[in-house]
């Protein structure tokens, strides 16, 4: 049986990529003591890397290359579903240009 996904009450932030470091916000709506499943949409008109980690200071995700590899990357227009661990609270954005908007959602249930 498949389950929907459904968003915590008040879970969604919206950030704009960034192109500095230490500027990882806090997901809305983490669960105390547990993982979660989160939805991102890239609102944007150009692809974005994604990481999530445990502090507001860590550092820009890294873009993959044809010889490296790198963070996620979320094409435009795309939405994705990721689990994360509990320490995983914080999420930074890149975007190779412009500022586009990335929407994260903080739920679970697929």
């Amino acid at each position: 049986m498949e389950h929907a996904f459904r968003a915590v009450p008040n879970g969604t932030i919206r950030l704009q990529a960034a192109t500095v470091a230490g500027a990882a916000p806090l997901l809305a709506g983490f669960p105390a003591g547990g993982g979660c499943q989160v939805r991102i949409w890239n609102r944007g008109s150009v692809p974005v890397s994604i990481e999530f980690g445990g502090k507001v200071d860590m550092p820009l995700p890294v873009a993959p290359t044809s010889s490296t590899g790198g963070a996620q990357r979320i094409p435009p227009g795309a939405v994705e579903v990721q689990t994360l661990q509990t320490n995983q609270r914080h999420v930074a954005v890149l975007a190779a240009s412009g500022t586009p908007d990335v929407e994260v959602t903080v739920g679970g249930g697929l």
